[in-house]
C-alpha cells in the first residue's frame, strides 16, 4: 500500500509493507535508515511519528530495506488483509479490494 509519513522535519511518500508478523505492544512503523533520514529523523530521533490516519512509533533499523507496517498500526489504519500471497488488501467498512504497490526499495 501507498503511505504517506511525516514527521516535524519532513515527509515521504512511499510503499509500506503490511506485515502481521510484525507484532508490536503499539503501532509502529519500522522505517530503514534511508527512509528516517529523508525524514530528519536520523540520528535526532523524536519518540513519536505522526501519520495521517494514526500516531505510531518510528523504528528505525539498518538492515531492512523496506517500509513495515506494525500489526497494531494496521489495525489503526483500518488495514483488512484479503488474501496476502496475492497482495491484496481493503479498508474495513469497503468493498473494494485493492492491489498492493510495487516494493520500494530504501538502499
Amino acid at each position: 500500500m501507498r503511505v504517506r509519513i511525516e514527521s516535524s522535519r519532513g515527509s515521504v511518500e512511499t510503499s509500506a509493507l503490511v506485515n502481521t508478523g510484525f507484532e508490536t505492544p503499539n503501532p509502529q512503523i519500522l522505517l530503514p535508515v534511508k527512509a528516517a533520514e529523508k525524514l530528519g529523523l536520523w540520528s535526532d530521533l523524536p519518540k513519536l511519528a505522526e501519520g495521517v490516519e494514526a500516531v505510531a512509533d518510528a523504528v528505525i533499523s539498518p538492515i531492512e530495506v523496506e517500509v513495515l507496517i506494525s500489526d497494531k498500526l494496521a489495525d489503526e489504519l483500518m488495514i483488512a488483509i484479503e488474501k496476502p500471497g496475492e497482495g491484496l488488501w481493503r479498508l474495513r467498512g469497503e468493498s473494494a479490494i485493492r492491489r498492493s504497490e510495487k516494493p520500494e526499495i530504501w538502499l
